[in-house]
C-alpha cells in the first residue's frame, strides 16, 4: 500500500461515512493532515534499524594493502501504535427531535473522528506516556537514592516491567537491559545525568545518583510504570544534537538564521522537508520577511501538499523553498528566565523512511463487529447498538495509530523561541 497523507487517500474513499470521518479528522491541523500513513498490518509495533556507523574508506598507494573494516552497525529501534477510541451514546427519542437516528449518529461520528484528529495532533509533538520509576533494591552497589528519568522507545502497555541497571565498581561503568530487551546495551561511566542505552538503543534512561557511594558491583532493579497510554511525540524524539538551544537570558526572538541552522540539521533526504511551527511563530516569520522585502503572495499557497497532487490546505506559507506547517498543538509554555510562554520551531522530513510518519494497525479493522464503515488508515465506526440500561444507541469511533522516527538526522528543534 502506498504510504499517502490523509488529505490524498481521502481521494480514493468512495465510503462517505469514511470519507467523512477523515475530512473531520484533518481540521486538526496542517502537520495532521500532509502527515504520511504506513500500514502495519495486524501488528501493533514496527521493528527497524537505524544506521549507526559507517566502514572506514582506505585509501592504498599503489600496489598498497587495503585495510578490511567491519564498522558498519546498525541500532535497533521500535514504534507502536496507541488506541484512539470515542464512544458517542445518541438518545433514542431524542434522535427524532433532530432529524432522526441516522443524522443523529452522523453527527456523533463527525464530532469523535475531530476529537481524534485533535489528540493525535496533540501526541505528535507533545506525546509522552509520563513514566515513574520506583527503585526495588540497589543491590549492594553503595547506592542508596537515584533519580532515574525514562526515554523514548518504552511500551507503555508493559507499565510495570521491571528495568535493571548493572554497576561495576571497576571503571566505575552502567548499563541497562529496559522491560522486553533480552541483553544490556553499552557501558557507559557513572555522571550525573548520564544516558544509558538498552541493547535496543531507542530504549535509554538518564541516571543521577543522589545519595550513597558506590562500593560494589551490583544489579539496581526498578519498575516502571506508565502514566499514560501515549506515543512518543516529536518532543521526546528529537536527538540532543539535533536540538538549537536559545542564547539570550530569557529566550530568543525568531530569526532567519535559526531557520536556516535548523533546517541544515535535517540532513535526511528521503522524504519532503518541511517547517512546522505555531501560527504564532507564522505571523513573526511573515513580518521578518516583509521587513527583508521577500514576503509577497508568491509566498503562500492555498493549492499544496507535500508528497503529491497539490490539494486545497488552506494558506500554506514557503520559506527557502520549504513549507511551513502550522501546528497550534506545539505549547507555547516553555520558559526560561523571566520567559514562560516560549516555544518551538521544529524542521523534519516526511515520508516512511524519513523524520516522520504516521503509522497505523489495521487491528481495528478486524475485530469482527458490526461495522458501519472501514477507512484508510484503519479508521473504523462501529455501531454497538442499543445499551443495555439505557434507552441510546451507542457508536464507536476508532483509530490505532503511532509515530515512525527512521531517522535521527530527519528532525530538528529550535527551543525557548519568544515569538
Amino acid at each position: 500500500m502506498a504510504v499517502l497523507p490523509l488529505v490524498e487517500l481521502i481521494k480514493g474513499v468512495s465510503d462517505p461515512v469514511a470519507a467523512g470521518v477523515i475530512e473531520n479528522v484533518i481540521t486538526a491541523d496542517q502537520l495532521t493532515a500532509q502527515m504520511p500513513f504506513r500500514s502495519l498490518g495486524l501488528a501493533d509495533s514496527i521493528t527497524y534499524r537505524r544506521e549507526k556507523t559507517l566502514p572506514g574508506v582506505s585509501k592504498p598507494a599503489s600496489g598498497g594493502s587495503i585495510t578490511a573494516d567491519n564498522a558498519l552497525e546498525f541500532t535497533r529501534a521500535q514504534s507502536f501504535v496507541r488506541r484512539l477510541v470515542v464512544d458517542q451514546d445518541i438518545d433514542i427519542l431524542d434522535s427524532g427531535a433532530s432529524g432522526g437516528l441516522v443524522q443523529a449518529r452522523a453527527a456523533a461520528i463527525a464530532a469523535a473522528a475531530k476529537a481524534i484528529g485533535r489528540t493525535y495532533g496533540l501526541d505528535i509533538i507533545n506525546g509522552n506516556a509520563n513514566w515513574t520509576v520506583a527503585v526495588n533494591t540497589f543491590g549492594g552497589t553503595g547506592y542508596t537514592a537515584a533519580t532515574i528519568v525514562v526515554g523514548p522507545g518504552h511500551d507503555p502497555r508493559v507499565s510495570g516491567g521491571l528495568g535493571t541497571l548493572r554497576y561495576t565498581h571497576s571503571g566505575t561503568t552502567l548499563k541497562y537491559k529496559a522491560p522486553g530487551d533480552a541483553e544490556f546495551g553499552a557501558s557507559v561511566s557513572v555522571a550525573s545525568g548520564v544516558k544509558v542505552y538498552s541493547d535496543n538503543e531507542d530504549k535509554w534512561v538518564t541516571v543521577t545518583f543522589t545519595a550513597g557511594s558506590a562500593s560494589a558491583n551490583g544489579d539496581i532493579n526498578f519498575t516502571l510504570s506508565a502514566g499514560d497510554q501515549e506515543i512518543d511525540g516529536m518532543e521526546r524524539l528529537v536527538a540532543t544534537a539535533q536540538t538549537i538551544s536559545s542564547t539570550g537570558t530569557d529566550g530568543d526572538a525568531l530569526a532567519l538564521a535559526t531557520l536556516d541552522q535548523l533546517a541544515d540539521l535535517v540532513k535526511d533526504t528521503n522524504g519532503p522537508k518541511v517547517y512546522i511551527m505555531t501560527s504564532r511563530t507564522k505571523r513573526a516569520l511573515a513580518a521578518l520577511l516583509r521587513a527583508a522585502g521577500g514576503a509577497t503572495m508568491s509566498e503562500f499557497r492555498n493549492e499544496f501538499s507535500v508528497m503529491g497532487t497539490p490539494v486545497n490546505s488552506g494558506p500554506v506559507m514557503f520559506y527557502n523553498g520549504l513549507p511551513v506547517l502550522v501546528s497550534d498543538f506545539i505549547p507555547v509554555n516553555e520558559a526560561k528566565g523571566s520567559g514562560s510562554t516560549l516555544t518551538s520551531v521544529y524542521c523534519a522530513t516526511l515520508g516512511e523512511n524519513a523524520g516522520l510518519c504516521g503509522i497505523y494497525s489495521e487491528a481495528s479493522m478486524d475485530a469482527g463487529e458490526s461495522v458501519i464503515s472501514r477507512g484508510p488508515t484503519g479508521l473504523t465506526v462501529v455501531n454497538l447498538g442499543t445499551v443495555q440500561n439505557a434507552d441510546v444507541n451507542r457508536v464507536r469511533v476508532k483509530a490505532y495509530w503511532g509515530l515512525l522516527n527512521k531517522s535521527e538526522k530527519g528532525i530538528a528543534r529550535a527551543k525557548e523561541i519568544t515569538s
